[in-house]
Protein backbone atom coordinates (compact mmCIF):
# COMPACT_ATOMS: atom_id res chain seq x y z
CA UNK A 1 0.00 0.00 0.00
CA UNK A 2 1.16 3.34 -0.67
CA UNK A 3 2.77 5.54 2.20
CA UNK A 4 -0.05 8.79 2.57
CA UNK A 5 1.60 11.96 2.03
CA UNK A 6 2.37 13.95 5.24
CA UNK A 7 0.03 17.13 4.95
CA UNK A 8 2.80 19.38 6.52
CA UNK A 9 4.45 19.10 3.33
CA UNK A 10 1.28 18.58 0.60
CA UNK A 11 -1.76 20.52 2.61
CA UNK A 12 -5.44 19.10 1.78
CA UNK A 13 -6.38 22.37 1.02
CA UNK A 14 -6.21 26.02 2.25
CA UNK A 15 -6.24 27.36 5.66
CA UNK A 16 -8.51 29.78 6.23
CA UNK A 17 -5.76 32.31 6.15
CA UNK A 18 -4.38 31.29 2.92
CA UNK A 19 -8.07 31.39 1.62
CA UNK A 20 -8.51 34.95 2.52
CA UNK A 21 -4.83 35.93 1.53
CA UNK A 22 -5.82 34.15 -1.97
CA UNK A 23 -8.87 35.85 -2.48
CA UNK A 24 -7.30 39.36 -1.44
CA UNK A 25 -3.51 39.61 -2.96
CA UNK A 26 -4.01 36.65 -5.94
CA UNK A 27 -7.97 37.35 -7.26
CA UNK A 28 -9.18 33.91 -6.49
CA UNK A 29 -12.87 33.20 -5.60
CA UNK A 30 -14.36 29.85 -6.73
CA UNK A 31 -16.09 31.45 -9.39
CA UNK A 32 -12.73 32.06 -10.42
CA UNK A 33 -10.94 29.48 -9.88
CA UNK A 34 -13.42 26.81 -12.03
CA UNK A 35 -13.19 29.40 -14.94
CA UNK A 36 -10.01 30.02 -15.14
CA UNK A 37 -8.67 26.44 -14.96
CA UNK A 38 -11.45 25.82 -17.81
CA UNK A 39 -9.89 28.72 -19.84
CA UNK A 40 -6.13 27.72 -19.19
CA UNK A 41 -6.77 23.88 -20.20
CA UNK A 42 -8.67 24.92 -23.08
CA UNK A 43 -5.61 27.11 -24.39
CA UNK A 44 -3.13 23.95 -23.51
CA UNK A 45 -5.31 21.82 -25.41
CA UNK A 46 -5.03 24.46 -28.48
CA UNK A 47 -1.56 24.52 -28.14
CA UNK A 48 -0.79 21.22 -27.97
CA UNK A 49 -2.77 20.69 -31.08
CA UNK A 50 -1.04 23.31 -33.18
CA UNK A 51 2.27 22.10 -31.16
CA UNK A 52 2.73 18.59 -31.36
CA UNK A 53 5.20 17.47 -28.42
CA UNK A 54 4.80 20.68 -26.87
CA UNK A 55 3.85 21.00 -23.15
CA UNK A 56 4.55 17.27 -22.06
CA UNK A 57 5.58 18.50 -18.42
CA UNK A 58 2.07 20.23 -17.67
CA UNK A 59 0.05 17.43 -15.77
CA UNK A 60 -3.57 17.81 -16.71
CA UNK A 61 -4.41 18.05 -12.86
CA UNK A 62 -5.95 20.77 -10.89
CA UNK A 63 -3.51 20.94 -8.30
CA UNK A 64 -0.42 21.43 -10.67
CA UNK A 65 -2.60 23.64 -13.16
CA UNK A 66 -3.56 25.97 -10.22
CA UNK A 67 0.03 26.62 -9.73
CA UNK A 68 0.38 28.73 -12.58
CA UNK A 69 -3.01 30.97 -11.95
CA UNK A 70 -2.14 31.74 -8.81
CA UNK A 71 1.42 32.48 -9.50
CA UNK A 72 0.08 35.15 -11.82
CA UNK A 73 -2.89 36.01 -9.68
CA UNK A 74 -5.29 34.71 -11.98
CA UNK A 75 -4.41 36.15 -15.27
CA UNK A 76 -4.81 33.45 -17.48
CA UNK A 77 -2.53 34.56 -20.75
CA UNK A 78 0.49 35.22 -18.26
CA UNK A 79 -0.26 31.59 -16.58
CA UNK A 80 -0.05 29.96 -19.82
CA UNK A 81 3.07 31.61 -20.87
CA UNK A 82 4.30 30.55 -17.67
CA UNK A 83 3.61 26.86 -18.24
CA UNK A 84 4.67 27.71 -21.65
CA UNK A 85 8.24 28.82 -20.38
CA UNK A 86 8.31 25.64 -17.49
CA UNK A 87 7.79 23.63 -20.54
CA UNK A 88 10.72 25.11 -22.59
CA UNK A 89 13.09 24.86 -19.97
CA UNK A 90 12.78 21.36 -19.02
CA UNK A 91 13.25 20.47 -22.63
CA UNK A 92 16.15 22.40 -23.54
CA UNK A 93 17.72 21.73 -20.17
CA UNK A 94 16.89 17.88 -19.82
CA UNK A 95 19.51 16.61 -18.50
CA UNK A 96 19.09 18.50 -15.23
CA UNK A 97 15.21 17.01 -15.01
CA UNK A 98 14.89 13.44 -17.06
CA UNK A 99 15.89 10.52 -15.24
CA UNK A 100 16.22 11.90 -12.16
CA UNK A 101 15.40 9.87 -9.13
CA UNK A 102 15.21 9.88 -5.59
CA UNK A 103 17.75 8.07 -5.08
CA UNK A 104 20.50 10.24 -6.75
CA UNK A 105 19.25 13.48 -5.19
CA UNK A 106 19.08 11.68 -1.57
CA UNK A 107 22.89 12.59 -1.42
CA UNK A 108 22.14 16.82 -1.47
CA UNK A 109 20.13 16.75 1.50
CA UNK A 110 21.57 14.47 3.61
CA UNK A 111 24.60 17.29 3.35
CA UNK A 112 22.50 19.99 3.52
CA UNK A 113 23.50 21.16 0.31
CA UNK A 114 19.58 21.31 -0.63
CA UNK A 115 18.15 21.84 2.91
CA UNK A 116 13.91 22.07 2.86
CA UNK A 117 12.07 22.63 6.51
CA UNK A 118 9.29 20.98 7.01
CA UNK A 119 7.93 23.58 8.91
CA UNK A 120 6.77 26.90 7.47
CA UNK A 121 7.96 30.32 9.13
CA UNK A 122 5.95 32.91 11.00
CA UNK A 123 4.54 34.48 7.79
CA UNK A 124 3.57 30.56 6.41
CA UNK A 125 5.91 30.40 3.80
CA UNK A 126 8.01 27.17 2.67
CA UNK A 127 11.74 28.10 3.47
CA UNK A 128 15.04 26.14 1.48
CA UNK A 129 18.26 26.63 2.61
CA UNK A 130 21.20 26.43 -0.12
CA UNK A 131 24.79 25.31 0.86
CA UNK A 132 26.96 25.23 -1.71
CA UNK A 133 29.97 24.87 0.39
CA UNK A 134 28.97 21.46 0.97
CA UNK A 135 29.48 20.08 -2.24
CA UNK A 136 32.15 17.86 -3.26
CA UNK A 137 35.16 19.69 -5.66
CA UNK A 138 35.15 18.38 -8.97
CA UNK A 139 32.69 18.53 -12.34
CA UNK A 140 29.08 17.68 -12.42
CA UNK A 141 28.50 18.75 -8.74
CA UNK A 142 26.87 21.94 -9.71
CA UNK A 143 24.50 19.95 -11.69
CA UNK A 144 23.15 17.38 -8.76
CA UNK A 145 22.67 20.46 -6.85
CA UNK A 146 20.50 21.95 -9.43
CA UNK A 147 19.07 18.65 -10.50
CA UNK A 148 18.27 17.98 -6.69
CA UNK A 149 16.38 21.82 -6.02
CA UNK A 150 14.51 21.14 -9.51
CA UNK A 151 13.33 17.84 -8.30
CA UNK A 152 12.13 18.96 -4.95
CA UNK A 153 10.75 22.03 -5.96
CA UNK A 154 8.39 19.97 -8.67
CA UNK A 155 7.02 18.13 -5.78
CA UNK A 156 6.55 20.53 -2.80
CA UNK A 157 4.90 23.23 -5.65
CA UNK A 158 1.83 20.90 -5.50
CA UNK A 159 1.13 22.14 -1.79
CA UNK A 160 -1.39 24.24 -2.34
CA UNK A 161 -0.32 26.15 1.11
CA UNK A 162 2.84 27.36 -0.38
CA UNK A 163 1.86 27.91 -4.03
CA UNK A 164 -0.52 30.46 -2.08
CA UNK A 165 1.98 31.94 0.25
CA UNK A 166 5.50 31.09 -1.50
CA UNK A 167 9.06 30.36 -0.70
CA UNK A 168 11.54 31.99 1.52
CA UNK A 169 15.36 31.02 0.50
CA UNK A 170 18.59 31.49 1.95
CA UNK A 171 21.55 30.92 0.47
CA UNK A 172 24.36 30.34 2.89
CA UNK A 173 28.24 30.99 1.32
CA UNK A 174 29.99 29.86 4.24
CA UNK A 175 33.20 28.68 3.52
CA UNK A 176 32.74 28.93 -0.62
CA UNK A 177 36.26 28.69 -2.59
CA UNK A 178 36.88 30.05 -5.90
CA UNK A 179 36.98 26.75 -7.26
CA UNK A 180 33.40 26.56 -5.73
CA UNK A 181 32.06 29.39 -7.01
CA UNK A 182 33.37 28.42 -10.57
CA UNK A 183 31.68 25.78 -10.61
CA UNK A 184 28.58 27.98 -11.27
CA UNK A 185 28.88 29.11 -14.65
CA UNK A 186 26.90 30.95 -16.92
CA UNK A 187 25.00 27.90 -18.18
CA UNK A 188 23.98 27.16 -14.85
CA UNK A 189 23.08 30.82 -13.82
CA UNK A 190 20.89 31.29 -16.62
CA UNK A 191 19.36 28.17 -15.38
CA UNK A 192 18.64 29.90 -11.99
CA UNK A 193 17.60 33.01 -13.31
CA UNK A 194 15.11 31.55 -15.85
CA UNK A 195 13.49 28.83 -13.02
CA UNK A 196 13.47 31.94 -10.53
CA UNK A 197 11.70 34.52 -12.98
CA UNK A 198 9.46 32.83 -15.61
CA UNK A 199 9.62 29.58 -15.86
CA UNK A 200 8.35 27.88 -12.24
CA UNK A 201 4.99 28.30 -10.75
CA UNK A 202 5.90 29.59 -7.61
CA UNK A 203 5.65 32.83 -5.29
CA UNK A 204 9.67 33.19 -4.99
CA UNK A 205 9.11 36.62 -1.82
CA UNK A 206 12.80 36.50 -0.71
CA UNK A 207 16.31 35.35 -1.30
CA UNK A 208 18.86 35.96 1.73
CA UNK A 209 22.12 35.48 0.86
CA UNK A 210 24.56 34.86 3.68
CA UNK A 211 28.16 34.66 4.45
CA UNK A 212 29.23 35.38 0.95
CA UNK A 213 32.76 36.51 0.28
CA UNK A 214 34.29 39.82 -1.53
CA UNK A 215 34.75 37.45 -4.91
CA UNK A 216 30.76 35.94 -4.99
CA UNK A 217 30.24 39.85 -4.28
CA UNK A 218 32.06 41.00 -7.59
CA UNK A 219 30.16 37.47 -9.49
CA UNK A 220 27.13 39.32 -8.18
CA UNK A 221 27.23 42.92 -9.64
CA UNK A 222 27.81 41.13 -12.99
CA UNK A 223 24.95 38.91 -12.98
CA UNK A 224 22.85 41.77 -11.37
CA UNK A 225 21.85 43.93 -13.91
CA UNK A 226 20.69 40.78 -15.65
CA UNK A 227 17.61 40.21 -13.42
CA UNK A 228 14.46 41.62 -13.41
CA UNK A 229 13.01 44.92 -10.27
CA UNK A 230 11.34 42.41 -9.25
CA UNK A 231 13.88 39.66 -8.56
CA UNK A 232 16.46 42.29 -7.81
CA UNK A 233 14.06 43.81 -5.06
CA UNK A 234 13.66 40.57 -3.29
CA UNK A 235 17.23 39.68 -3.04
CA UNK A 236 19.01 40.66 -0.06
CA UNK A 237 22.97 40.50 0.58
CA UNK A 238 23.53 40.46 4.26
CA UNK A 239 27.50 39.01 4.33
CA UNK A 240 28.18 38.43 8.44
CA UNK A 241 25.75 41.49 9.54
CA UNK A 242 23.03 39.04 11.23
CA UNK A 243 21.08 42.45 12.55
CA UNK A 244 20.27 43.49 8.44
CA UNK A 245 19.12 39.76 8.43
CA UNK A 246 16.47 39.65 11.19
CA UNK A 247 15.66 42.79 10.30
CA UNK A 248 14.19 41.51 7.32
CA UNK A 249 13.45 37.65 8.35
CA UNK A 250 12.68 37.40 12.10
CA UNK A 251 15.39 35.69 14.04
CA UNK A 252 12.62 32.65 15.11
CA UNK A 253 12.78 31.83 11.25
CA UNK A 254 16.12 31.90 10.77
CA UNK A 255 18.17 28.20 11.08
CA UNK A 256 20.55 28.07 14.18
CA UNK A 257 23.23 27.34 11.92
CA UNK A 258 23.22 30.32 11.33
CA UNK A 259 22.86 32.24 14.46
CA UNK A 260 19.04 32.20 14.33
CA UNK A 261 16.94 30.59 16.60
CA UNK A 262 15.36 27.76 14.11
CA UNK A 263 16.42 24.28 14.99
CA UNK A 264 18.03 22.19 12.51
CA UNK A 265 15.73 19.59 11.06
CA UNK A 266 16.19 15.90 9.93
CA UNK A 267 16.66 15.57 6.14
CA UNK A 268 15.42 12.19 7.02
CA UNK A 269 11.86 14.32 6.87
CA UNK A 270 12.14 15.31 3.17
CA UNK A 271 13.08 11.70 2.02
CA UNK A 272 10.50 10.20 3.15
CA UNK A 273 8.32 12.99 1.77
CA UNK A 274 9.68 12.57 -1.58
CA UNK A 275 9.33 9.34 -1.13
CA UNK A 276 5.72 8.79 -0.03
CA UNK A 277 5.00 11.57 -3.37
CA UNK A 278 6.90 9.22 -5.44
CA UNK A 279 4.90 6.45 -4.60
CA UNK A 280 1.96 8.28 -5.21
CA UNK A 281 2.92 9.32 -8.98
Amino acid sequence: MAAQIDTRWISNGLSEASAEKARVELNETPENRVECLAALREKIREHKLENEGSLSAIKDTDRFLIAFLRARKYDVERAFKLAVNYDLLRQKHSDLVDGTTLEMVKPLFERRVVHVFGDRDSQGRRMLMMQPAKLSEGGGQSKDALRALIYVLDRIIEDEETQVNGFVFINNFAGMTLSKILMFDHSRASVVMSLFQDAFPARFKAFHVVNQSAIFSIVYAVVRPFMKEKLRSRYHMHGADRESLYAILPRCDVPDEIDGDRPAYDHGDIVKFLTSFHEQE
